[in-house]
């Protein structure tokens, strides 16, 4: 009976010392693969962190440029801000439409870029015409990006009302004219509303073709004389007054 049990001892003791050999053997032959499997993996684990990371920081770092060009009013801050983030959202024709509207703000305020409260310098005709230009050469910029996905369909939309405006303030209507058809054409049953919209515009462009007929200095003399006869008080014309000068019985 002692020795079945020694002989059992003995078998076991050499059953696990082949096993531990075979684990040994293991380790030494295809260990270091495993090992270096798994580092590669957690290297690339921690390799996608940092790049996401890296990624959220480059794109806030992106809108908080924006935002500052928003606050500094400047074309040309917007204009960089799209060429530099072009690959972050859409900040390439925000930033575009951005610097056109900036420089057609302008035009209709009739100041130049960078006028305010404090500091306001009216525009030259040279000044005028380069704003124009280059406002319609940015809202062109973001036509050219269309693929015509319906991502782009605003971007594009006010791409072409921009480009009306500026053919409109040339005075070139037919111009003007086949922006808002291509707007009817854009916007098609996604946005109906602008389509509507663009042709309204197109039935008003006929007023544009219209001379406005300021009064002669003879008529506003004139008419400051009849003013004067009615009440001894000096007062300045209006062009209310102005217009009685055409009606019967004047």
């Amino acid at each position: 009976m002692d020795r079945d049990r020694l002989k059992e001892i003995q078998t076991a003791d050499l059953s696990e010392s082949n096993v531990n050999e075979e684990f040994v053997h293991w380790l030494k032959t295809k260990g270091p693969t495993y090992l270096l499997i798994f580092m590669l993996v957690i290297a690339a684990y921690l390799f996608f962190v940092r790049y996401q990371q890296g990624e959220q920081a480059y794109r806030a770092e992106a809108w908080i440029e924006y935002i500052e060009a928003s606050v500094s009013g400047l074309p040309a801050s917007h204009e960089d801000i799209a060429l530099s983030y072009s690959d972050v959202d859409s900040l390439y024709n925000l930033g575009l439409l951005s610097a056109a509207d900036g420089y057609m703000q302008s035009v209709i305020t009739n100041q130049t870029v960078g006028s305010n409260a404090n500091i306001a310098t009216v525009l030259s005709a040279q000044e005028r015409t380069f704003y124009l230009e280059k406002a319609d050469a940015l809202y062109n910029r973001v036509i050219l990006s269309d693929d015509n996905s319906p991502e782009l369909t605003l971007f594009i939309i006010t791409g072409l009302n921009g480009r009306a405006a500026v053919a409109e303030s040339n005075g070139d209507v037919d111009a003007a004219k086949g922006f808002y058809e291509l707007v009817i054409s854009r916007s098609k049953s996604q946005f109906p509303a602008l389509g509507t919209q663009a042709k309204s515009r197109i039935n008003t462009l006929e007023l544009l073709t219209q001379a406005i007929v300021l009064p002669t200095d003879a008529e506003v003399t004139a008419r400051n004389n009849q003013v004067l006869q009615r009440d001894p008080a000096p007062i300045n014309s209006t062009i209310e007054a102005i217009t009685d000068l055409t009606e019967p019985g004047q």
